[in-house]
């Protein structure tokens, strides 16, 4: 009986602080009035909520549910672009401190999981600081080819640093949000054996978190494809909510977007897509793999592209099977599948070159010209 009890009492309290939502009070100096500040979901790259500074002061309230999430709040103050990061669930927090404190030397209290966050931030902050000054140094001179070379090599020895300082982190926070946050996104300088077994020593509830669960998917789906790897089958759903498969596709090359709905680059593409749909139709067909989080997002995006090929969407953004099978690091970045199923081509990013003439078309022409048995 006193379990049940119990059981229930927790039940109750984890409910009332779900119902709370959370709180961020701020009290920042150096910005005008009527700068307006907005709480971005990292994971979905969603705006979920905005408030409007006055006397130095700002409060945003709302709920979270992914509890606790990664969120980036940030404003644009003249021509300045500031922002600062949290780490945090349905909390009370308190931000204070002054323009100049952006973004890692704020003032930032009410919450044991965000303190671990800004742990980290206290550790990388001093190369961070020294990177983005490099980063503005190159933009200034890139004309200089020893100076660019110059900076480069610096910013190299920041990077190898910075990723010393986080795989140190990882190993004395494990059982921690920001721990395992931190060990996704290492994931890749790690081999699959060290990664399973730093995440066997994870305390089985962190484990079954969603921090948790990212990194168990990425150990499920094995070997990421690549050039010259047979595809492998994924299911999503259309506009219309009928579950589609990717090897519904047969006898033609396939072209395969990933892409969000707001990424400029992306964005762009649309155009030269739809002609490349329409002028190899016989030859090719495309699919636009979503990675929005959202599903209303998701779904403005294909009113808003109007794409005459299938939009399909798993609902799992960055953190889905397919996503990270695929190897999905950057937006848009486009798969090229051969008739019989081979993956013969895959990039990201999308340009255009001197004529305004779009680099897609030209990725793919030999592919169905080598098909068609025509020399180019």
């Amino acid at each position: 009986m006193n379990k049940i009890l119990i059981t229930l009492l927790l039940f109750s309290l984890t409910k009332f602080s779900f119902a709370q939502g959370y709180t961020i009070q701020a009290n920042v100096t150096g910005f005008p009035n009527g700068t307006k500040f907005f709480v971005n979901d990292s994971d979905t790259d969603t705006d979920i909520d905005s408030a409007t500074i006055q006397n130095g002061q700002f409060m945003l309230k709302g709920k979270l549910f992914n509890n606790p999430q990664n969120l980036w709040i940030y404003a644009n103050a003249g021509e300045k672009y500031y922002y600062f990061t949290l780490l945090i669930g349905n909390e009370k927090i308190s931000v204070k401190g002054d323009a100049n404190d952006f973004p890692f030397d704020l003032s930032i209290t009410g919450s044991e999981i965000q303190d671990v966050h800004s742990e980290l931030t206290s550790l990388t902050k001093s190369g961070s600081k020294e990177r983005n000054e490099l980063l503005k140094e190159y933009f200034a001179k890139k004309g200089d080819s020893l100076e660019v070379k110059r900076i480069w090599k610096a910013i190299a020895k920041i990077d190898s640093s910075d990723l010393a300082i986080r795989k140190s982190f990882v190993n004395t926070h494990l059982n921690t949000y920001e721990g395992l946050d931190a060990l996704f996104y290492l994931k890749q300088d790690l081999s699959k054996d060290s990664l399973q077994q730093m995440f066997n020593a994870v305390n089985p509830s962190y484990q079954r978190s969603r921090f948790g669960k990212r990194i168990a998917t990425y150990l499920k789906v094995g070997k990421i494809l690549d050039k010259g790897d047979q595809s492998v089958d994924f299911t999503a759903f259309d506009t219309n909510g009928k579950q589609r498969r990717l090897h519904e596709q047969k006898g033609k090359y396939v072209l395969v977007d990933f892409s969000t709905t707001y990424c400029g680059p992306c964005m762009e593409s649309i155009d030269e897509l739809k002609m490349i749909a329409d002028k190899y139709k016989d030859q090719l067909s495309l699919i636009t793999f979503s990675c929005d989080g959202n599903k209303e997002i998701w779904l403005k995006g294909v009113k808003r592209d109007t794409p005459p090929w299938p939009s399909l969407w798993d609902g799992k953004a960055n953190f889905g099977e397919t996503v990270m099978k695929y190897g999905i690091e950057g937006y848009p970045t486009f798969v090229l599948i051969d008739p019989q199923g081979k993956i013969v081509s895959k990039w990201s990013g999308y340009g255009k070159n001197d004529t305004g003439k779009g680099d897609l078309e030209m990725k793919i022409e030999s592919f169905l010209a080598a098909k068609s048995g025509i020399v180019k």
